[in-house]
């Protein structure tokens, strides 16, 4: 895992990771996007609690995931109802972006980016937002993420994923 502002340095890297990755369908997302993906990551990266992962081909970035720490009773702006009871007072990791372009699927890489990024993680849950249309929505089923809610459009269909994390006795507010 990179240290929390080290995606500033290779924020060109991102950029076009992002843009490989989400151009393709469903998402059919162009070079602005790509763009507002690049400025949304730098702001990220300033942020308390940032993390990230990533993954090379030698030098070259094919894959990523990241994520920031929030605090008791956020919930993302766009949600269409409320955090459900038991999130609503807890902390949570919200995971912004896993992004592995074509070539360096099937590989395991996406699971290994999201178990490096949630490994040393405090907060009780993980969070992340989910296309019903995308391939990835199944792969976060599979691997336990459960449905917390739904996101307002556009783009319509975008549902919250909720992933309780490992009890850590070092969790404020936690007992065995």
């Amino acid at each position: 895992m990179s240290e929390p502002g080290s995606a500033l340095l290779h924020l060109g890297a991102f950029r076009e990771v992002y843009h490989r990755v989400y151009r393709e369908p469903p998402y059919h997302e162009g070079a602005a996007e790509a763009d507002g993906f690049a400025r949304q990551l730098a702001d990220h990266a300033a942020l308390p609690g940032f993390a990230v992962a990533t993954v090379g081909d030698g030098a070259a970035l094919t894959g990523f995931a990241y994520g920031v720490h929030r605090e008791p009773g956020w919930w993302h702006p766009r949600a269409a109802a409320p955090a459900p009871q038991g999130l609503r007072r807890r902390p949570l990791f919200y995971v912004y972006e896993l992004a592995v372009v074509r070539e360096a699927r099937g590989r395991g890489h996406g699971r290994r980016l999201l178990d490096r990024l949630l490994a040393d993680r405090t907060e009780p849950y993980a969070v992340l937002a989910a296309s019903a249309n995308a391939p990835a929505r199944d792969m976060y089923r599979r691997w336990g993420w459960t449905e917390a809610g739904g996101l307002t459009g556009p783009p319509h269909g975008v549902d919250l994923l909720v992933l309780p994390l490992p009890h850590r006795p070092d969790r404020p507010g936690e007992t065995a």
